[in-house]
């Protein structure tokens, strides 16, 4: 292979790695505004299904036109305040807990992680 050859593999070479990092790149970049586009709706559709809960549960949409999803909704919020109660019912029982507890006059904390313990044992851990 002489110079004249090389430099023509070399350029041919350098255009195809230019075009495959630019089709690369717009990929990346539709599927990075596909991503945003997604959150946004989901966001939409949160804000609309609350809505329309609402509305069922005031009487003023007739809840047998979203059956099933309505009673399997209905059963999952049921199934959610049930383990609520459940935790909170657990958390009166536990001798040692997480946050505050209250006693007598004073807030005493039962479990006490700051924030400056955690961070100067991750920077210990770093230098390791």
């Amino acid at each position: 292979m002489d110079k004249s050859e090389g430099k023509d593999w070399f350029a041919k070479t350098l255009n195809n790695v230019t075009e495959e990092t630019a089709k690369v790149y717009k990929i990346s970049r539709l599927k990075l505004e596909i991503n945003s586009f997604n959150k946004t709706y989901n966001e939409k559709m949160h804000k609309m299904s609350k809505r329309l809960l609402k509305l069922i549960q005031q009487g003023e949409i007739d809840a047998s036109l979203f059956e099933p999803e309505y009673s399997s909704i209905v059963q999952i919020s049921e199934k959610i305040e049930e383990m609520e109660t459940e935790i909170e019912a657990i958390k009166g029982n536990l001798k040692f807990g997480f946050g505050k507890k209250k006693s007598n006059d004073e807030d005493e904390n039962i479990v006490d992680v700051k924030v400056e313990t955690v961070e100067n044992d991750e920077k210990k851990e770093d230098n390791k």
